[in-house]
């Protein structure tokens, strides 16, 4: 079964080849040209090991998982997504390796697991985007409960949460807050909620769609080469999608895991994720290129209360979500 499962991942992976040696996989959300920059210190570190990577949103690699789960056997070493409350449910079903690590221990305690289970190795930033040259400054939403006014029928895009771990994490957390209202005034807007946030980018870029739920790291490449988007940090809360690494329990390289798991948190794999344009939550990394510091943003708050309340609720929200966008 597992030289079956190898064969299929292969197909979706960045690369397969090289010499023999000690392999290892890892199922990631994270974007290829992200992947790129970590791969050369990856290499230099672990000289004998072949990466293996599954690239996909985060919420395809959790259907994938669960169903090699379900098959008795996944090739699956380490896990790096964006939806925090599926670890949340792997642990509670036992599938995570519990690793006390000290790299990890760097990160605040509101973004790890207190058991070692998991830990944030990146945080995402979901804000808004207007097209500057379709919608006027003074035309802006300032808020993401604003995105429910009659005034901005027909021209908002965001992610489906049911393919992107981080648009679920933020549908999650403002029907946490708003309650169900909210995304009914979104149907009501005829809100486009499709694919992820590249999907939302060229909406935006073309004008088809002049506002935007999105994420940061989406936003500053293309403002980089000069695109007319202009990033509204929100007055109710940037979201931000707390994003960890874990071990499955089912690795047969626990040592080799747990040192690749600890390298995350070491200079070079944060400074790559700082270069992706995402936060690094190590306490000293700089600013992502263009992003506001950190202590800067009007955050949504995260907290164990949150991350309770929606992984107990983690389906429901997908289905209700489901079943009012397609009314």
């Amino acid at each position: 079964m597992r030289g079956v499962i190898i064969i299929l991942a292969c197909l979706a992976l960045t690369a397969c080849g090289g010499e023999d040696g000690d392999e290892l996989w890892i199922y990631t959300s994270i974007y290829p040209s992200v992947i790129k920059q970590m791969e050369p210190a990856l290499a230099e570190a672990f000289p004998g090991v072949r990466f293996r990577w599954y690239q996909k949103g985060s919420e395809q690699v959790a259907a994938r998982l669960n169903v090699e789960i379900d098959a008795g056997e996944t090739p699956c070493d380490l896990l790096m997504t964006s939806d925090p409350f599926y670890y949340r449910q792997l642990d509670e079903a036992g599938r995570l390796l519990r690793y006390p690590s000290t790299a990890a221990a760097r990160v605040a305690a509101d973004l790890r697991d207190p058991n070692g289970a998991f830990a944030t190795v990146r945080i995402p930033l979901m804000v808004i985007a207007v097209n500057a040259k379709k919608v006027t400054e003074t035309e802006r939403p300032n808020s993401f409960k604003n995105l429910t006014d009659e005034r901005f029928k027909g021209k908002v895009a965001m992610g489906d949460p049911l393919k992107s771990g981080t648009t679920f994490t933020t549908v999650a957390a403002l029907v946490m807050r708003y309650g169900w209202e909210w995304v009914e005034g979104m149907r009501a807007n005829d809100v486009i909620s499709a694919g992820g946030n590249s999907a939302v980018l060229h909406k935006l870029e073309t004008g088809e769609r002049p506002v935007g739920v999105i994420l940061l790291e989406n936003l500053l490449p293309s403002l980089e080469k000069g695109a007319p988007i202009a990033v509204v940090y929100p007055d109710d809360g940037a979201i931000p999608v707390p994003s960890p690494v874990a071990i499955l329990k089912s690795t047969d390289k626990p040592d080799l895991a747990k040192q690749v798991y600890d390298f995350m948190f070491g200079e070079a794999m944060q400074a790559a994720m700082v270069a992706g344009h995402m936060y690094a939550p190590v306490p000293g990394s700089p600013t992502p290129a263009g992003a506001r510091p950190w202590k800067d943003v009007t955050l949504y708050p995260w907290n164990n209360d949150l991350l309770v309340w929606v992984t107990e609720r983690r389906d429901e929200i997908k289905k209700q979500f489901r079943t009012i966008m397609r009314r």
